[in-house]
């Protein structure tokens, strides 16, 4: 199982139910998607007509589920899609650690949609909460069906929390103490002015005129430095007052700069802690996102590992299991060609028992020739004195040999034959030129001269009284007819023990209990002979016949 969402399994169901509810001609208006049991494989779960309230019933906590819903935007009367991603709280962990991406490449399936929904329960698909999510993201109140013309409100100034910062008006503000408090109380001081009496005019400008006017300059002078005194005393304390003015100023001045000065420490210390704040909720957004992708970064690699474990626990089951079906089939080839080898050796020496056996026979049929031959040379003379007896008599001889020659059996029980190349027996029936040419099953001719076949030698007792007179009764010209009438020397002869169909144009094809005759040993598992039609020529398997003797 794949670790992406796999939308090829049932493509064409998923996109033919994305279309019906992106179709307006269609009554279906939603979908749910969820995954086939055990993989990743996307399915379509259920598609309906019967809008949010319907849908709302399709949801359960133990799947993971997708739903694409088309309703009716209520401000703009405009049709809006709406996509769902559920994750039910009682989906499993190693589940839950897919969502997020498969939710992206589901988002990616559908394409284009109004609002995106991540569901945990039941109260985030409330079919309410979804037409508001709807009414929000509309971006205007209106509708382009039934909207009447509005009043346009008027632009009104944007309020602001600015105040200007401003200067203070010391002269203003020192004039205004004045007004209100009055003039300050005289200082103080011991201070006493240096009282100097002016020389005498009549010292300057004569006798008489400093005379005449000593007692006024006496009254000047005192009314003039009463008003200087005065003066003086004014403009101390003019300056005195100006002097406390300033200095009054100058602190509310300081104690203005310092409060703004506390305002702005107090409102950068928290817009210090509001980036602090916020730097720390980033931070921890920050860690809860990297401990969720390493959560799901661990549970896709654990879920590789376990993935990888098993595909590596199967490969080495698939190349155990290969290996004990290798080891079994070379020890099932070895023991067919053990088997082979043993039949070939067994069937090389039946052939050599069988050659020997044949030599042997050979041997002793040429010595019985010669037996033969000496008693024809003995009776000889005996034929040639009775030749009146044997002219007069010729109908004598001829039922004794009776165009026969070689040995003869009489049939114990009737046998029908199995194959095209068998004899029929009648109980009480002769068969004659009798061939032994197996120990169970024997080659010879009907009564009547018209059928050969084989037979079971267990169904026939053999007439050696019969054969010994035809023998002697024959005589030398019997035997050279019977030596004409036997066809050429053919070598070794064989019978089928089973069918074989030529695999190859060199080869012939035979059946079961077929006489395949010249045979050749090419090799000793491939021979080369002629097939039973006598006109085939070719190679057959040494180990589906049986040579004859």
């Amino acid at each position: 199982m794949g670790l992406n969402v796999n939308f090829s399994a049932h493509g064409k169901e998923l996109a033919a139910a994305h279309q019906a509810v992106l179709s307006d001609s269609d009554a279906t208006n939603w979908l749910v998607f969820s995954y086939e049991k055990g993989t990743n494989d996307l399915k379509v779960q259920d598609t309906g007509d019967g809008g949010l309230e319907e849908l709302f019933d399709e949801f359960s906590d133990g799947k993971v589920q997708y739903a694409y819903a088309r309703v009716i935007d209520p401000n703009t009367q405009l049709p809006k899609y709406v996509f769902v991603g559920w994750c039910g709280t009682g989906v499993p962990e190693s589940r839950k650690g897919f969502f997020n991406s498969h939710m992206n490449d589901v988002s990616k399936f559908f394409k284009s949609f109004h609002v995106q929904i991540n569901a945990r329960d039941e109260a985030d698909v409330e079919p309410e909460l979804i037409m508001k999510r709807v009414a929000e993201s509309s971006g205007a109140n209106y509708s382009v069906h039934k909207e009447s013309n509005r009043a346009v409100p008027s632009v009104k100034p944007v309020g602001s929390v600015y105040k200007k910062t401003e200067i203070p008006d010391i002269g203003a503000m020192q004039r205004e103490a004045m007004k209100r408090d009055g003039l300050p109380a005289a200082v103080g001081t011991s201070y006493q002015p240096v009282q100097t009496a002016p020389k005498p005019l009549s010292s300057r400008w004569g006798g008489a005129a400093g005379t005449a006017s000593a007692g006024l300059s006496d009254g000047a002078a005192k009314v003039r430095a009463e008003r200087e005194q005065a003066e003086r005393e004014a403009r101390e304390r003019e300056a005195a007052s100006h002097r406390d003015r300033e200095t009054e100023a100058r602190q509310q001045a300081l104690q203005q700069e310092q409060r703004a000065k506390e305002e702005e420490d107090a409102r950068r210390r928290e817009q210090e802690r509001a980036d602090a704040a916020a730097a720390d909720a980033r931070r921890e957004q920050e860690a809860r996102q990297r401990a969720q992708r390493e959560a799901e970064d661990a549970a896709r690699r654990a879920k590789q590992a376990e993935v990888d474990a098993a595909r590596r626990a199967k490969q080495q089951e698939e190349e155990e299991a290969a290996r004990l079906a290798q080891q079994e089939e070379d020890a099932r080839q070895r023991r067919i060609q053990q088997e082979a080898d043993d039949r070939a050796r067994q069937e090389r020496e039946e052939y050599e028992r069988q050659q020997r056996a044949a030599e042997e026979e050979e041997e002793a049929r040429v010595r019985a020739e010669e037996e033969a031959a000496a008693a024809a040379a003995a009776t000889a003379a005996a034929a040639a004195a009775a030749t009146v007896a044997a002219t007069a008599a010729p109908e004598a001889a001829e039922p004794a040999t009776n165009g026969h020659a070689g040995i003869s059996a009489v049939a114990l029980f009737d046998y029908e034959p199995t194959e095209s190349n068998e004899l029929r027996l009648v109980e009480g029936q002769i068969v004659y030129n009798i061939d032994q040419v197996d120990e169970g099953w024997w080659y010879g001719t009907s009564e009547d001269g018209k059928q050969q076949g084989l037979f079971p030698s267990n169904f026939v007792e053999v007439l050696e009284d019969t054969a010994a007179a035809n023998l002697n009764v024959g005589g030398t010209q019997q035997a050279q007819e019977a030596e004409q009438q036997q066809p050429a020397a053919t070598g070794h002869t064989a019978i089928a023990l089973y069918d074989y169909d030529a695999g190859e144009d060199n080869e012939i094809s035979f059946r079961e209990n077929d006489i395949i005759t010249q045979i050749e040993f090419a090799s000793d598992d491939w021979w080369q002979g002629v097939a039973a039609d006598g006109k085939s020529l070719g190679l057959f398997p040494a180990n589906f016949v049986q040579l004859t003797e």
